[in-house]
């Protein structure tokens, strides 16, 4: 699930511990048990998880910059991706793409309609995987 997510989202092989962790917590969370009718959640916690605020991996979202003092006409939000969930609170982690670092935050604005994440904004961290780019070398006769 976690290769699926990464590749469907067309995200870097670096981010595999990410995928791997929110693969954990998702499905702990939906598995159910056939015997019992229950997820892995409600048997450890004896209640439902609450699952209404999952939102896709890798999608697009905005951070509120809660951090900085910002004049009149900065912004006050970045750029970033979905990357999972915390364990211990209703925060998410996120991939800030200006600071290029994952922040824990519950200031997050999701754009679950957009489409997934571009290779483009990430660039410069390997090598292009868009079949446009490819050149034909000519073969010599």
């Amino acid at each position: 699930m976690a290769r699926t997510m990464l590749c469907d989202m067309n995200l870097p092989n670096y981010f595999w511990a990410e995928a791997v962790n929110t693969t954990c917590y998702i499905q702990n969370r939906i598995l159910l048990r056939p015997i019992l009718k229950k997820t892995l959640y409600e048997l450890w916690n004896e209640r439902r998880p609450n699952i209404p605020y999952f939102h896709p991996f890798g999608c697009k979202c905005s951070i509120l910059n809660t951090k900085e003092l910002l004049d009149k006409f900065d912004s006050k939000t970045y750029p970033g991706i979905v990357l999972g969930y915390l364990l211990s609170s209703k925060a998410f982690r996120v991939y800030n793409l200006i600071s290029k670092t994952v922040e824990e935050t519950i200031h997050v604005k999701f754009d679950d309609s957009s489409q997934p994440h571009k290779e483009d904004d990430m660039e410069s961290e390997g090598p292009s995987k868009n079949l446009d780019d490819i050149t034909e070398t000519p073969t010599p006769d």
